[in-house]
């Protein structure tokens, strides 16, 4: 076999790959933004019929991406039964509040120090986004203005540290908050908690950034297992 012909067939099933592994990732894409937007409630059994309608992947494609976000801690596979959205328990959410206290506190003590003009303007602006999407009361794009707060948080806390400690739970993260924000009483404080921290980062008060934040995630995880044990 000639050498061009070799190279036509490496390129060939390189391209096939890369193919697969783009539709495999629109997939888990769009099955994650309906996890996290709360189209899909915790517990839910999801079907092959039903993703294959959302996403348009075959069969092979679909069980690349469901693997995937099982890993992610968003899906719970079930013997002879598939798999389902998770539903986290209060001892998984404690764990995760455990890890999350310390690293946002730092994160959020850090950007007081640290962080741009230009970040302070973006905290500025993350949070009057997510005023306005609770005021609109679109959950998708109250999760997607939070993300935006933390991220410029986690940008600018100059610590690339804090971003890989929690990148193994950012998933969970994300959709435990949709699970509060779905609760209208729970995302007015919320939004008071939120506007806390913001004033404190914008102000670059150290300490007062400190005591919003760990009032925020103790509140939020109070809120959450109160949330559980009523739906128990």
């Amino acid at each position: 076999m000639t050498q061009s012909l070799l190279d036509h067939r490496t390129d060939a099933r390189l391209g096939l790959e890369a193919v697969e592994r783009s539709l495999r990732e629109q997939a888990q894409a769009s099955i994650r933004e309906c996890i996290l937007n709360g189209h899909f409630a915790a517990g839910q059994k999801l079907t092959e019929r039903q993703l294959t309608e959302i996403t348009g992947a075959s069969r092979s494609i679909l069980r690349e991406a469901l693997s995937h976000l099982e890993a992610r801690g968003l899906l719970v596979r079930r013997t002879h039964r598939g798999f389902t959205v998770a539903k986290l328990e209060p001892r998984s959410i404690y764990e995760i509040f455990e890890l999350r206290e310390p690293v946002e506190t730092l994160a959020a003590e850090l950007f007081t120090e640290r962080a741009s003009e230009q970040e302070v303007a973006e905290i500025k602006a993350a949070f009057e986004a997510l005023k306005h999407s609770f005021q609109a009361g679109d959950l998708g794009k109250m999760r997607s203005a939070k993300e935006w707060f933390f991220s410029v948080l986690f940008t600018g806390c100059r610590n690339t540290e804090i971003r890989k400690a929690l990148e193994n739970v950012m998933d969970r993260i994300s959709y435990l908050r949709i699970q509060l924000l779905s609760d209208p009483q729970r995302r007015q404080l919320a939004l008071l908690e939120m506007g806390r921290l913001a004033k404190a980062l914008i102000a670059r008060d150290k300490d007062a950034a400190r005591a919003a934040s760990i009032a925020h995630l103790v509140s939020a995880r109070g809120a959450l297992i109160k949330q559980i044990s009523n739906n128990d």
